[in-house]
Parts: structure tokens; sequence; C-alpha cells
């Protein structure tokens, strides 16, 4: 054990507990022995946002920003999420931010700051590759302080949605090749499907499908795999990639209701058999599938933007509108985001407002060419 310390001591230049303790932040001192390993899934460390107003009083604002995106994105199944107690040992100081993410083993590390003037506040959030040291996302929020819960609740999710969809495109953007590999587990063969789901082609789709099938024979009581499978399913009908789309309707259905069987407290579970309802005219289902999907995730763009498309069918324009909106602004990086124009398209032509219809669906069609 006396080696042991004596070689760390030698390599981080110090001679002593005294000196190491001194020397080193507490997130240094906790991983002293060994770097730890990546975890398999996207892994993030959000650091306590800096206060940049000058007035003490409104660290609570900062760090309530903080402690919130923290929070939201604890709730991702697919994220690995460094708990606030580690994250904010390095509050106060200047860090690397290469040193951060090989401390804490963690792949991202989001920075960001709060601003105030007056009733008017600025914060900035930036998320970086901690391998590289490149900056893979950033954005600016500008709001009013008339209400400091919703505004920190609006940035919440704003920020949760973008790097959500950032960091899992950011991940999985390997070789083809890689896919064949007999040894890939279930949550590499289950991600590497989600990935293909963006694809919106035929090809890709009967390549998830193999991929999850290998999923399920490996672990039949993933709710992940069941949930995609259902997604893939789901896209199949819908962008009419087979003749007759009701086994792939009926299938997709199944799929959904067992991925919530085994996992109830998964949003996209519920969001998956939320959508899966549609082509069943199940709206009622549907409408409290997606509903509960929102309740047990907020920040889940994909479900008020899925609930916004039933509540235009089911001809409640102004709240289908509303739902689209937050889907929109909270994740513009979506990939299929062009279900949300279309969904605005369908709300608005319920409502009347034919010239604002025909503009959506136009710019459905040039996100999405057929």
């Amino acid at each position: 054990m006396r080696t042991h310390l004596a070689t760390i001591y030698r390599k981080l230049g110090v001679s002593s507990k005294l000196e190491l303790r001194d020397a080193l932040s507490p997130a240094q001192l906790f991983w002293a022995r060994e770097t730890p390993a990546h975890p398999e899934k996207p892994s993030i460390a959000v650091l306590a946002f800096e206060n940049m107003s000058g007035d003490p009083e409104q660290e609570y604002f900062s760090d309530g920003i903080s402690d919130d995106i923290i929070t939201a994105l604890s709730r991702s199944p697919w994220l690995f999420i460094i708990a606030r107690n580690t994250t904010f040992t390095y509050k106060g100081s200047s860090v690397d931010v290469g040193r951060v993410a090989e401390e804490l083993g963690v792949r991202f590390v989001l920075e960001g700051s709060v601003r105030r003037s007056g009733d008017r506040v600025r914060v900035t959030a930036q998320l970086i590759d901690g391998a590289t040291g490149g900056h893979v996302w950033s954005e600016r929020y500008d709001g009013q302080l008339e209400d400091v819960f919703d505004l920190q609740d609006e940035i919440t999710r704003n920020v949760v949605a973008s790097i959500q969809t950032t960091v899992h495109l950011s991940t999985i953007q390997e070789p083809v090749e890689r896919a064949t590999r007999p040894d890939l587990t279930v949550w590499e063969l289950t991600m590497w499907s989600w990935h293909l789901l963006y694809d919106f082609d035929p090809k890709s789709y009967a390549h998830a499908k193999t991929l999850l099938e290998r999923a399920l024979a490996l672990d039949p009581k993933s709710a992940e795999a069941n949930m995609i499978l259902s997604l893939i399913n789901h896209h199949i009908a819908i962008m009419g990639f087979v003749p007759d789309v009701r086994p792939a309707m009926d299938a997709a259905y199944a799929l959904a209701r067992r991925a919530v069987q085994l996992d109830d407290r998964n949003e996209y579970a519920h969001w998956a058999l939320g959508i899966s309802c549609w082509g069943l005219l199940k709206y009622d289902e549907s409408l409290a599938a997606l509903e509960r999907a929102v309740e047990l995730n907020p920040n889940c763009s994909l479900a008020h933007g899925s609930l916004g498309t039933l509540l235009g069918i089911m001809g409640r324009s102004e709240e289908a509108i509303e739902n689209q909106k937050i889907a929109i602004r909270s994740n513009p990086l979506d990939p299929s985001i062009f279900f949300r124009f279309s969904g605005l398209a369908l709300a608005n032509y319920m409502a009347g407002r034919y010239p604002k219809a025909i503009e959506w669906a136009e710019r459905a069609i040039h996100r999405m060419p057929c």
C-alpha cells in the first residue's frame, strides 16, 4: 500500500497526504488511484453554471439551472450523468474541461454561465467533447425574470432536449460494418438501431429490425429494444415502406405495450405506445399514453411534438400548436423535425387557417422530400 501511494505521490509531484489534499480538487482526490472507465452509455458531467452577475444573491438562479439540468438529464435511460455532489466540487475554480472529463470518466462536459441585468437574464451553455476539447453544441437564452421558475423550466427544457439529440448523434457515428460484429451488447444493438431510425429509409429500417431481433434474443425483457422495434414498425407503416401497413401497425402497438409493461417509468416507451395507437384509431389510449410521457418527463420534446400531432387530429388546434412550438423550440436539431412541421400544417388546417397550413406543409416537404 505504501509503495502504491508513493507511486501516486511521485506522479502527482507531491510528497505527503497533506500536499496531495492541498494540490488536488476533491474529484481528483477521489479518483487518484485510477481513472474511471467510460460507461457504456454516453456520459455527461454538468458543471455548476457560473454566476456572471456580480451579485452573490443570484447564485440561487445559476445553481438552480444546473440542478434542474442534471435532474432532467438523469431521467433519460440513454445517458450516464455524474451526480451534482461530484460536479459541484469544481465550482468556483478555473477548470480544464479535458481534465474534468478524464477525472470523472465522461465523454462530454456541459458548462455555462448566467448574467443578469435588471429584469433580464442571459444564460449561455456549451457542450464540450472531453476527448477533443471541441465544442459539440452551444446556445444562448435570453428572458425576463418576471417568473424565475417558469424561465428556469423553459431553459432547462431547451438545453436538455438539444443535448439529448446532439449527444446521441455524436456518439453513434461508427462504420456500418461495426453493426455486424457478433459480440455487440444489447445496449449497442439498440443504440445503433435508434440511430438507423433517423435515416427514414427502408433499407436502414430492415437493418434495424435485424439488430433489434438480435437484442431481444439476448434480452427479451429489454424495454428499450421493444420500444425501438415498435418505433421502427410504426415508421415503416406511416412512411409507406410496405404495401400492407396493418401488420406493421399491429406489431408497433404490441411491442410498445410490452415496453410499457417492462418499464412503466420510461417516457419513451409511453411515447412509442402513444404514436402506435394512431394507425389503429385508438385516440383515447394515445392521448393517455402521450400525456403520461410528458408527465414523466416534461423535457421530452418528442412526446410534446407527438401530443401536438394527436391534438391536431382531434381538432384541438390551439393546444396542438402550443405543443409543437415547445417541441421545435426545445429541440431545433431534431432530425425528425419535419413531423413537427407537418403537425403544425395539420393543426392550422383543422383551424381553417389554410395559407398557414400550406406554409408549414411546404416546410415539411422541404425538410423531408418524398
